[in-house]
């Protein structure tokens, strides 16, 4: 009795959120919850919070899941099962997709968390990650092929429709561009080619998302395979941001910055196509970063909008990505043995390719198998942020970013060649 009167959820205690709770089920049954971006984060708050609480509480659930896992799974089934009504889903996909709220907050995490990480860590870090990843996506590639061959799919089929799609960089910088691509080689409608790839695509990011899940709390159980959190293992020191309290003129100033970031990886996408724009808006920060061209309170004001963004809208977001992105029907209609035995491979393929390859170079397995492993294979940025959150290593999102943004460049250009002589 005494564990309930201290439970909260969305910051407030139980009663307040259940009361509000209710305010939202009624709006929706009574179709009065306004079809603007208010009722829309109304929604996905008080839906996500109350996941992420529900999946934190049961105890076989919190172990093996957690909360971030159950918000995205819970989205998924709540679409899956019409529980939304029409008019709200619309309201909802508007939000997240037309009116850019995921893109927003990813444009948070990614100026927050770049600021928030020591320069000569990244520099150090990214030049032996790139290569672990690339090397686990091609070792998941070709397994794939002989399970192909093995399958009766045929060892080429199975690469450019499981693989590469798997491991594109989400759908839309990913399976959707490739589609395009397939197309106009096979002289097919672009939309037959992406009802091919799109089981691959949703499935490996919700593989991706359970495998988060049980390595929650893989420190507790081998504490020399992980840095919780720490990527590098390399004894050298690394410099730690401090927390500084956090200002309303600060966090103005960060959210500003991360705006102005992502607005310039556009405009350099709208002259260049084929680099998609967090791509570039990555690399601007990085390169900012590394070159200390911002002083030290500039660098400050984009790790607070980060730390603000993080429990504020996390919930939410992953509730919303679920709910918009991850089809269950599709991934149902595809599910034969052969089919989830092929992407499961792949997904154990890449994410232990990742772990050893990583040991290897000097990272820590765990997160080197999900920030160069898992992270190749998930629906691109809101796919990072759901697997790291799942497995509770957000510290990880800079190297997620690089790795998922320059392998699904990589295996978009592999897929046009290969289509062109075997598809």
């Amino acid at each position: 009795m005494e564990g309930l009167k201290r439970a909260r959820a969305a910051g407030m205690p139980l009663p307040l959120y259940i009361l509000a709770l209710l305010l939202c089920v009624v709006c929706m049954i009574g179709d009065n919850l306004p079809a603007n971006m208010v009722g829309a984060f109304f929604f996905l708050i008080i839906m996500g919070e109350g996941l992420n609480a529900l999946g934190a509480a049961i105890p076989v659930v919190r172990t093996f899941l957690g909360g971030s896992v159950v918000c995205t799974l819970g989205g998924a089934v709540f679409a899956y099962m019409d529980i939304v009504p029409p008019a709200v889903f619309d309201t909802v996909d508007v939000f997240v997709n037309e009116s850019g709220f995921l893109t927003l907050y990813i444009c948070g995490l990614i100026t927050g968390s770049l600021f928030n990480i020591d320069r000569n860590l990244l520099l150090r870090a990214s030049s032996k990650l790139l290569p672990v990843a690339m090397l686990s996506v091609m070792a998941g590639v070709l397994v794939c092929g002989v399970l192909g061959i093995l399958i009766g799919d045929g060892f080429w089929d199975s690469i450019l429709y499981i693989a590469v799609a798997m491991t594109s960089g989400g759908m839309t910088a990913g399976t959707v561009p490739l589609s395009s691509i397939y197309s106009a080689q096979l002289g097919v409608s672009a939309a037959d080619v992406l009802n091919r790839m799109a089981p691959a695509t949703v499935l490996g990011n919700c593989i991706a998302l359970i495998f988060a899940g049980i390595l929650k709390d893989s420190g507790k159980k081998f504490p020399a395979w992980t840095g919780n959190g720490r990527l590098v293992n390399d004894d050298r020191p690394v410099r730690v941001m401090p927390a500084t309290e956090l200002k309303v003129e600060k966090l103005a100033g960060g959210f500003l910055l991360s705006v102005a970031f992502y607005a310039a990886g556009a405009l350099l996408n709208s002259l260049m196509p084929v680099v998609p724009t967090y791509a570039f808006m990555i690399l601007l920060v990085v390169i900012v970063k590394c070159g200390g061209l911002f002083p030290e309170e500039v660098e400050d004001a984009a790790r607070q909008w980060g730390r603000f963004v993080i429990p504020a809208w996390t919930s939410a977001a992953l509730f919303g990505l679920g709910l918009i992105f991850i089809d269950l029907d599709v991934i149902l209609q595809n599910l034969t043995p052969a089919f989830l035995i092929t992407v499961l491979a792949v997904e154990v393929t890449i994410t232990l390719t990742a772990a050893f390859l990583g040991k290897a170079v000097g990272f820590y397995p765990v997160e080197s198998a999900i920030a160069a492993g898992m992270c190749t294979t998930n629906m691109g940025g809101s796919g990072n942020v759901a697997v790291l959150s799942g497995s509770n290593r957000m510290e990880l999102l800079p190297f997620a970013q690089i790795v998922t943004r320059s392998c699904g460049a990589l295996m978009l250009t592999v897929g046009g060649i290969l289509v062109r002589f075997f598809g």
